[in-house]
């Protein structure tokens, strides 16, 4: 795991490679809505795309993460069907979904039961290396590819391809530091319940975090986003004490927060460090909303590789998920 978050900027170049040299066929009916799948590591990039081209993209876009696909899909739908291994069961169920209604489908996938429905079905594939064996190490792979779909397709300008350059540059030259960071960070949430706050904007990057706790750090973990906690969740920073002796808190900032966020997330540091002290602001970098939000993703890879590291666990293996996978299988 520790090799595969370091290579992170090495993943986007090829990405960049793999979507210059994707083959995509046009689309036959005119495309009124998106709806991208996938669960866990290779959903993510559908909540990270969907934030990232909120200002920009021409027609509504859904991620959905069930073995139910959204009602309104019909031949006006593209989907995109995401699946790291292909084998991922709610994926292959809302796919075939979406071809009995007719949806334009475009999978990325290494392969598996999903590259067989593709070849089968005669659908458009992007394909990705899978030679890592864990989606969550993949994510670039899987976004890098959703925005070159949704460009060839003409729903957003571009497929930001420079965005994704810069952000590789900017890895690069900051990787010292973002490990420095990275493992304070982890050294004071050890025995501490980690909690990540950020504009909404961001909530794709908090969710990832909360999955890269979980999963390479073997502990649980909290996120929200502002505004949407100022109405309900704020109100829970008061009892009990026990509670928050125990609690470590990161607001995540960008220079594109919404100017009202900011005031509202200053206010809320307050009443947070009025009940503890743990909390901390994580300031993004680089100059695109894009390279700013994949900063804070491998900072926080690195927090959960560094967490596992003090939890004495190996980050790697996912054993509770296979044991879960297996008994499926019985059934």
């Amino acid at each position: 795991m520790q090799q595969l978050i370091l290579d992170f900027s090495k993943q986007l170049h090829v990405a960049l490679g793999i979507s210059e040299n994707a083959k995509l066929s046009p689309a036959s009916e005119a495309i009124h809505n998106v709806v991208i799948a996938g669960m866990g590591g290779s959903g993510i990039g559908g909540n990270l795309v969907s934030a990232w081209t909120a200002d920009s993209i021409i027609v509504p876009i859904t991620v959905s993460k069930s073995y139910e696909a959204p009602a309104f899909i019909s031949k006006n739908t593209l989907f995109i069907s995401c699946s790291f291994s292909g084998g991922t069961e709610e994926t292959l169920a809302t796919t075939q979904q979406a071809l009995d209604k007719g949806a334009k489908v475009v999978c990325i996938t290494s392969g598996g039961k999903l590259g067989e429905l593709a070849a089968a079905h005669g659908l458009d594939v992007i394909s990705i290396p899978g030679e890592s064996g864990s989606p969550r190490a993949s994510i670039g792979y899987s976004f890098v590819q959703i925005l070159t779909i949704l460009a060839f397709y003409g729903l957003i300008p571009s497929a930001h391809s420079a965005d994704i350059a810069e952000a590789a540059a900017l890895l690069d030259a900051e990787q010292v530091a973002i490990q420095s960071e990275a493992k304070t960070l982890a050294a004071a949430m050890e025995n501490k319940l980690p909690i990540f706050y950020a504009d909404h904007k961001l909530e794709g990057v908090v969710i990832r975090t909360m999955q890269q706790i979980a999963e390479n750090s073997k502990q649980l973990s909290h996120c929200n986003v502002f505004p949407e906690m100022n109405h309900n969740e704020l109100v829970g920073w008061m009892f009990s004490k026990h509670i928050f002796e125990n609690v470590y808190t990161v607001i995540l900032r960008t220079s594109f927060d919404f100017p009202r966020t900011t005031k509202r997330m200053d206010i809320s540091e307050g009443i947070f460090s009025k009940v503890n002290s743990d909390v901390v602001n994580l300031h993004a970098k680089g100059t695109s909303f894009i390279a700013q939000s994949i900063y804070l993703i491998h900072l926080l890879d690195w927090v959960s590789f560094f967490l596992a590291e003090v939890n004495g666990v190996d980050p790697f293996p996912v054993d509770a998920i296979t044991f879960l996978k297996n008994e499926l299988a019985k059934v």
